[in-house]
C-alpha cells in the first residue's frame, strides 16, 4: 500500500540520536529490528486494506479480520523489537526510546483494532445487499401481482363483454323479434275471423236460405275472443320469457363480476397492500439517509483514530491508510446510491411513497373498464328497449289494419240491409282485438323497462364499478 517508510524513517532518526556513543553492533541490530517492525506494520495495513476492499455481503466479518490482523501485527512488532534488543545492553537513552517506540506501535494497532469502521462498512454492505435482493424480489412479486391481476381482470372483462353482447342481441334480435312475434300473433288471431268470413260466398251473400243477420252476428262471435287470447298469449308470453331470461342473465353477470372483484381484492390487493406496508416500514428505517449515516460514521471513526495516534509520522501513515479505506467505502457507497436510485425509480408510487395514478390504474383499471362500459352504452340497448313499447303499439295498429282489411272488403259486399250491422260488428271486433293486444303488451312493459334501466350508463357504472378496488388500495 505504499509502505510504512515515513514511520520507519522517524524511528531510525530517533534511534540514531538516542544511540549516540552506542556500539555499532547495537545500532545495526536495532536498525534491523525497526525494519522488521516496519515490514510487519506495512503488511498489516495492506491486509486490513485488502480486507476492506474485498468486503462484501457474502464476505462479512471485516471487523473481526481487522482485530485478528492487528493482534498479529502487534505480536510480530513486539517480537521484532524483542529480538533486536535481545543480548544487547541498551543505554538508558536507547532503553527509553526503545520502550516508547514499542509502546507507540502497540498503541497504533491496538487503537486501530477498536475502530468501528469495518463493522460500519459491513453494515453498509448489508444495507446494500438487502436493497439489491429486495429490488429483485419486489420486481418478481410485482410482476406476479400484475399477471395474477390481469387474469382476474380478463375474467371481469369477459363478463362486461357478455353484457355488451347481450346489449347487441337486444338491438339486433330481441327487440325486432318482439315486434315480429306480435305481428305474427295478430296475423294468426285475425286469420280465424278471416277464415270464417271467407265462408261468405256469393251464394250466401245473395241471401238464399240464409238468415243474414244471424250469420253476420255469428261470424264475429264464434270462438274469436278465445282464439285471439290464445294466439296473443303465445306471442306475448314468448316475449315475456325472453326478457325475463335476459334479466336473469344480467343479474347473473353482475354477481359473477362482483365475486371476481372480491376475489381480486382478497388476493391481489391484499398481497399488494401487505407487501407495500412491509416495504414502507423497512424503507422508513433503512432509506439512503440511514445508509449515509453508516458511511459518515465509518469515515468519522477512522479519521478520529488517524488524528489521535502518537507521532506525526504515524499520523501521516494513518492518514494515508484512512484515505485508501475511505476510497473502498466510497466505491461501495456509490453502488448503494445507484441501487437506491434504481429502487426508487422502479418502485416510486408502487411500493414506496404515495400510490401513483399509474399503479392504481394498473391494479384497478378504472379507465379501461369505463371504456368497456361506454362500448356497452354505445350499442343503444337501453334506448332501444325504452322505445320498444311504442314500436309494439305501432305494430299492433299496422298489423290489425292490414290483417283485418279483408273483413272490410267482405263487409262492403254484404247485402245492404245487413251492411250497417256487419260494419258495427266489424268495428267491434277490431276494437276487441286492439284491446286484447294492448292488454297483453302492458304485461311486457315492466319487464322491458326494468331491463332498460339495467342498461342505463349510471346503473352499468354502479353494477360494474371499480371503486371498491380503488378504495382497497392504500
Amino acid at each position: 500500500m505504499g509502505g510504512y517508510s515515513s514511520r520507519v524513517a522517524e524511528l531510525q532518526d530517533q534511534m540514531t540520536r538516542a544511540a549516540e556513543g552506542a556500539p555499532d553492533t547495537v545500532k545495526r541490530a536495532l536498525a534491523e529490528g525497526l525494519k522488521r517492525a516496519g515490514r510487519a506494520a506495512e503488511d498489516a495495513l495492506s491486509a486490513l486494506l485488502d480486507a476492506s476492499e474485498r468486503a462484501s455481503a457474502g464476505n462479512l466479518g471485516t471487523w473481526r479480520k481487522w482485530q485478528d490482523r492487528c493482534a498479529t501485527a502487534r505480536a510480530e512488532i513486539s517480537r521484532a523489537f524483542g529480538d533486536a534488543a535481545k543480548d544487547h545492553l541498551l543505554t538508558p537513552p536507547l532503553q527509553l526510546f526503545w520502550y516508547q517506540a514499542l509502546e507507540h506501535e502497540m498503541a497504533f494497532f491496538d487503537s486501530l483494532a477498536k475502530v468501528q469502521t469495518p463493522q460500519l462498512h459491513d453494515d453498509l454492505l448489508v444495507h446494500q445487499d438487502v436493497l439489491n435482493k429486495m429490488l429483485g424480489e419486489l420486481w418478481d412479486k410485482w410482476t406476479f401481482l400484475l399477471s395474477k391481476d390481469v387474469a382476474f381482470e380478463n375474467d371481469q372483462r369477459q363478463v362486461v363483454q357478455q353484457v355488451a353482447q347481450m346489449a347487441q342481441k337486444i338491438v339486433d334480435d330481441l327487440a325486432p323479434g318482439a315486434v315480429k312475434r306480435l305481428s305474427e300473433g295478430v296475423a294468426r288471431a285475425t286469420s280465424k275471423s278471416l277464415d270464417k268470413a271467407r265462408q261468405l260466398d256469393d251464394k250466401h251473400l245473395g241471401g238464399k236460405g240464409i238468415d243474414l243477420v244471424k250469420f253476420i252476428t255469428s261470424l264475429f262471435d264464434i270462438d274469436i275472443p278465445d282464439g285471439i287470447d290464445r294466439d296473443l298469449l303465445d306471442a306475448v308470453q314468448g316475449g315475456s320469457d325472453v326478457y325475463q331470461t335476459q334479466k336473469g342473465h344480467y343479474r347473473a353477470l353482475v354477481a359473477t363480476y362482483q365475486s371476481l372483484v372480491q376475489a381480486e381484492k382478497g388476493s391481489v390487493l391484499l398481497l399488494f397492500n401487505s407487501t407495500r406496508a412491509e416495504v414502507l416500514t423497512y424503507y422508513d428505517k433503512n432509506d439512503l439517509g440511514k445508509a449515509r449515516v453508516l458511511l459518515d460514521q465509518a469515515k468519522g471513526h477512522l479519521s478520529d483514530w488517524a488524528s489521535r495516534v502518537a507521532t506525526s509520522a504515524q499520523r501521516g501513515e494513518a492518514s494515508g491508510f484512512k484515505d485508501k479505506v475511505c476510497a473502498a467505502l466510497d466505491t461501495d457507497w456509490k453502488l448503494t446510491e445507484e441501487l437506491d436510485g434504481k429502487f426508487r425509480d422502479r418502485f416510486k408510487g408502487i411500493f414506496i411513497q404515495s400510490l401513483g395514478s399509474e399503479t392504481i390504474e394498473q391494479l384497478a383499471e378504472s379507465y379501461l373498464f369505463s371504456k368497456h362500459l361506454e362500448e356497452v352504452t354505445r350499442r343503444g340497448a337501453a334506448s332501444t328497449l325504452k322505445a320498444l313499447p311504442g314500436r309494439l303499439q305501432s305494430e299492433v295498429d299496422r298489423a290489425v289494419d292490414q290483417g283485418l282489411r279483408p273483413l272490410d272488403d267482405l263487409v262492403d259486399r254484404v247485402p245492404e240491409e245487413v251492411r250497417a250491422l256487419a260494419r258495427m260488428e266489424n268495428q267491434g271486433f277490431k276494437e276487441h282485438v286492439r284491446a286484447r293486444l294492448k292488454d297483453r303488451i302492458q304485461t311486457l312493459l315492466p319487464i322491458i323497462i326494468e331491463l332498460a334501466e339495467f342498461l342505463e350508463p349510471s346503473n352499468l357504472s354502479r353494477d360494474f364499478s371499480r371503486d371498491e378496488l380503488t378504495r382497497g388500495l392504500r
